[in-house]
């Protein structure tokens, strides 16, 4: 019976458990998708005091510092409940959109100089996080670290990037990063000065007082942790700073221009000023001026923004040189070219003076326009102005004419010594032709006459080597033929010796004959003639063999003995 109860039990027992595995699937399971985060809530513990909203200390009842981020967890439904969130995302932005402006027009000037100028595209972010709980800051604090653990603004931020942010214990801001384009330069002012417990207001850097043409109080520059303005500029780049901690003002790097000229009618900001001679002097400037780089953060730690440096010193300075030292002309001095140019020369140079002692840099002062008025001729003295014109004009003409005269004169004199000097050319060419003549007849007989001797010299020498060349072949046939007489004669006297050592081996010449003839003999060349009784003749094939054919010849009894031998 047990054993046929055991597989419903245990079947039973895997049902149960993928069931209860099944409702703590569904129960205490805590889904969080991929762009939220799950704030914790406990409904059981200690209750949180009347002023406080968050638990700060393990067991507190109420929403929890911690966070879930995406994904699945697990928790207890009877202990914790949970709330989704968005995560909180700061834009890294996109580079493609970027607009750099090298050159600003006048709007963007005067945005820049107010602070609100942007550059057009989508910029990288940063997240500025303010702590809604934790310990009270001190009496001034503002600025504190993340790790202190008190409320307030955090002095670090968040760079582009995704973050679970709990929105019940922080709070964030979004600003865009500081992005410093080429041909700028970011002047970084601190707004607290740093302290050991996290960061606050700090008292005031004592001025101290500026000797120039103007006796002012400058706040100096401050150092690294102070409040103020700071000597290091950023380059050009991408900076994350907090901007509750630190503020960056844009100056731009180079030189720009500052025109008081005439626009229209209405809009007439020409310089005016009585001339030595009383006339009245209008004059339309134009100032090149930049800044340095090294000189930024001094700008704008002394005058505030760019707007200033014009109104306090471009301007001003323009307009007191110019009467100072446009009152020490003549009327007349304004028209006359090398007074105009002298009045812009010493314009410059007193410009440039001034802004060596307010860190500028003065490249040019143009002078533009000019305009004389007579003072007592008629609303605007135009014709006292234009006789005067008129007569510098004249006396001017006279000048030049007397000039043009005096040129003239001149270059007809340098003219006929003009072709006094061809003249005298003409003849040195026909000199130097004739010259060159007679030197290239003498060069050429002199020539012929070295090949005449070279000749001769050579085919003295060559009959000098055909001389020694028949010499050489007489001596050389000469000693050829004794060579040729001597070889032969010592062939023979060999021949002569080599017989008389023969004979002399053989004892006898009779005997050596006997030797030849036996050595040359050769019996099939031998025929026997037979001419009759007591005759025998022999055919001899060698003549020189005749000696020797009487000693062959038999006797009479040898004849018969080899006659009886015979066969029938």
């Amino acid at each position: 019976m047990i054993r046929r109860l055991l597989p419903v039990m245990i079947g039973l027992l895997l049902v149960a458990g993928a069931a209860m595995g099944m409702g703590a699937w569904i129960t205490f399971r805590v889904y969080v998708p991929e762009d939220h985060c799950a704030v914790l809530i406990r409904k059981t513990g200690d209750r949180l005091p009347e002023d406080q909203l968050v638990a700060t200390k393990p067991g507190q009842r109420g929403i929890q510092e911690e966070v879930l981020g995406p994904g699945r967890h697990w928790r207890n439904p009877y202990t914790w409940e949970y709330k989704l969130e968005k995560l909180t995302e700061i834009p890294s932005g996109n580079p493609s959109t970027w607009e750099w402006t090298h050159s600003l027009s006048d709007a963007q000037r005067d945005e820049l100089r107010t602070g609100t100028f942007r550059f057009k595209g989508e910029f990288p972010q940063i997240g500025v996080v303010t702590r809604k709980i934790g310990k009270d800051p001190k009496p001034g604090q503002v600025i504190v670290s993340r790790a202190s653990g008190v409320k307030g603004i955090l002095r670090e931020v968040l760079t582009p990037g995704t973050y679970k942010i709990n929105p019940y214990v922080y709070n964030v801001e979004r600003y865009p990063a500081n992005v410093i384009p080429a041909g700028f330069v970011g002047v970084v002012t601190n707004l607290f000065a740093e302290t050991t417990d996290g960061g606050g207001a700090s008292p005031d850097v004592p001025s101290v007082e500026r000797g120039g043409e103007e006796s002012d109080t400058v706040r100096p520059l401050a150092g690294p942790g102070e409040r103020g303005t700071l000597a290091d500029v950023l380059q050009p780049g991408v900076y994350f700073i907090n901007p509750k901690l630190q503020k960056v003002t844009l100056v731009e790097i180079g030189f720009n221009e500052y025109s008081q000229i005439k626009i229209s009618d209405s809009e007439n900001y020409r310089i005016s000023f009585p001339s030595d001679t009383g006339y009245l002097i209008r004059v339309g400037v134009t100032v090149v001026w930049g800044i340095h780089p090294k000189h930024a953060a001094e700008i704008i730690n002394e005058f505030g923004n760019v707007d200033r440096v014009l109104d306090k010193v471009i301007g001003p300075q323009l307009r007191s040189i110019c009467r100072n030292i446009g009152s020490t002309y003549a009327a007349r001095d304004f028209i006359h070219g090398e007074k105009r140019e002298k009045f812009q020369q010493d314009l410059t140079a007193e410009l440039q003076r001034i802004g060596v002692t307010k860190n500028l840099e003065v490249l040019i002062a143009l002078v533009r326009e000019i305009e004389v008025h007579a003072p007592l001729a008629g609303p605007d003295g135009s014709e006292v102005t234009e006789d005067l014109k008129r007569t510098i004009q004249e006396s001017y003409i006279a000048i030049e004419k007397q000039i043009t005269k005096d040129k003239q004169r001149e270059a007809a004199t340098v003219r006929a010594q003009l072709e006094e000097e061809q003249k005298k050319v003409e003849i040195a060419q026909e000199t130097i032709k004739a010259d060159t003549r007679v030197m290239v007849a003498n060069v050429m007989a002199e020539g012929e006459k070295k090949a005449a001797e070279i000749d001769a010299q050579a085919a003295l020498d060559v009959a000098g080597i055909q001389e020694e060349v028949a010499k050489l072949d007489a001596a050389r046939i000469e000693i050829l033929g004794k060579a040729n007489a001597d070889v032969e004669r010592m062939k023979k006297e060999a021949e002569a010796e080599g017989y008389r050592l023969l004979v002399n081996a053989f004892g006898s010449g009779q005997a050596y004959n006997l030797y030849t003839f036996a050595e040359n003999f050769s019996p099939e060349s031998i025929r026997l003639i037979f001419a009759g009784e007591g005759t025998l003749w022999t055919d001899l094939s060698r003549f020189e063999e005749l000696g020797a054919a009487k000693l062959l010849r038999p006797t009479a009894e040898e004849t018969r003995t080899t006659a009886s031998r015979r066969p029938n």
